[in-house]
């Protein structure tokens, strides 16, 4: 008896470890592993002032705020940034946060930067068609996000 009961928490502490990730893993429990041909890497994307007027943004401040090449990597530690470039000077060129898989093909951004959004979590998913990628934010906290994530498939940077 007493063996079957030191396996049985053997096997416990085996599934709690794994479950958090392995020995040296920065995993939450919660996490799933991220799923074959998740988009890892650096992706770009380019919204015009032209595409935030076809979605009905008209305000000048907003339409130089959110127009520009858009470049959102993923590194393989769990960490987001996405960067905008253009001509224009806007408030928050760079954001970075931490992302982790939540669903099939559906992954949970939570930002870390810049300040004034630390903490928001937004959650997208993701679909390959041919080397570019398809994002869509379910239940988008802004108006603008959907925009800036769904008008055009992003390609490799």
């Amino acid at each position: 008896m007493a063996s079957r009961s030191g396996a049985f928490i053997a096997a416990l502490v085996l599934v709690i470890v794994q479950a958090c990730g392995g020995l040296g893993g920065t995993m939450s429990p919660t996490a799933l592993p991220l799923p074959d041909g998740f988009p890892l890497g650096a992706w770009t994307v380019t919204i015009t002032e032209e595409d935030l007027r076809d979605a009905g943004i008209t305000d000048p401040g907003l339409l130089a705020e959110n127009a520009g090449v858009f470049t959102k990597t993923y590194a393989g530690d769990g960490t987001w940034t996405v960067a905008q470039e253009t001509d224009a000077p806007i408030r928050w060129p760079v954001f970075r946060g931490t992302y982790r898989s939540s669903g099939l093909n559906e992954i949970e951004e939570v930002t870390t930067f810049p300040e004034d959004y630390a903490g928001d979590v937004v959650r997208f998913t993701w679909a390959r068609e041919g080397a570019n990628v398809r994002f869509t934010v379910v239940d988008p906290p802004d108006p603008i996000l959907p925009i800036l994530t769904e008008t055009h498939p992003w390609q490799p940077a």
